[in-house]
């Protein structure tokens, strides 16, 4: 579930289940403090109208692939305030989520869907750069062989960029070969792996004792595993043999930032 302020609608965090994108609502701290003022509260209210109504703004243009109208809504979200992961997880990530239970339930046919999906990756490119100006890569990420979703992988780059780490996502997937040499070529501190199936962690524990075997000894070999894969309650990874599990940018964040130490 998405916490969001009841009030500014800025984006609070994330809570289990994380495949739901049902709204949790909660008060920022800042908000906290200006409720407590006669007149404040009515006023924040309102601003809860606003974004409600660009939340359906995005899915509707997204929905019709509408790319014309990606310029005025990211205005929007600067008139707005929206803070970047606001954006990312509070807008963007709810609309993929809704096109892929109307996709589950017959009320969205696949060409709908993945019109949907390049408007939401066209979105995402259009987002000024984040990219903090560092001498070395924080977190590569690529996707797992078979899977073919990469708004994932760039939604996750552009979050940790907003953090203040440096990120580079390789789309669409790569011979594990391939892998190898960019890991050996870039050194990251960390490798991050994108998986969309809960099926298939056998393949990702072997492709991660792969890529061991395959690079030089003097990487330090630290691998994340994030995805859908590991955000659905229903069979979802807590472990996996050689690589740490992140199901939110939180978590990711923290294992990054432990891969520093």
């Amino acid at each position: 579930m998405i916490r969001w302020c009841s009030y500014c609608q800025a984006f609070l965090g994330e809570v289990p289940p994380y495949v739901s994108v049902a709204i949790s609502h909660g008060a920022c701290p800042s908000c906290a403090a200006t409720i407590q003022t006669d007149d404040g509260g009515d006023a924040l209210v309102d601003a809860t109208d606003a974004v409600r109504d660009l939340m359906n703004q995005i899915f509707d243009s997204a929905a019709r692939g509408d790319e014309s109208s990606i310029t005025t809504l990211l205005a929007e979200t600067t008139a707005l305030q929206l803070s970047p992961e606001s954006i990312l997880v509070g807008l963007i990530q709810p609309a993929l989520y809704r096109a892929g239970e109307a996709w589950r339930d017959g009320e969205m046919s696949v060409a709908a869907e993945h019109r949907l999906t390049l408007w939401c990756e066209r979105f995402l490119g259009q987002l000024p750069s984040r990219q903090p100006v560092k001498t070395s890569l924080d977190v590569l990420i690529f996707l797992m062989p078979g899977n073919t979703h990469t708004v994932g992988p760039r939604l996750a780059s552009q979050l940790l960029a907003a953090r203040g780490l440096s990120t580079q996502v390789i789309v669409p997937e790569l011979p594990v070969g391939e892998i190898a040499r960019e890991i050996e070529r870039l050194r990251p501190r960390v490798v991050g792996i994108s998986c969309a199936l809960a099926a298939s962690l056998p393949a990702t524990e072997e492709l991660v004792s792969e890529l061991e075997d395959r690079i030089d000894t003097s990487w330090q070999r630290r691998f994340l595993i994030g995805g859908s894969a590991v955000r659905n309650p229903h069979g979802a990874w807590t472990s996996a043999a050689g690589a740490a599990v992140a199901a939110t940018m939180q978590e990711a964040e923290d294992l990054v930032l432990g891969s520093r130490a």
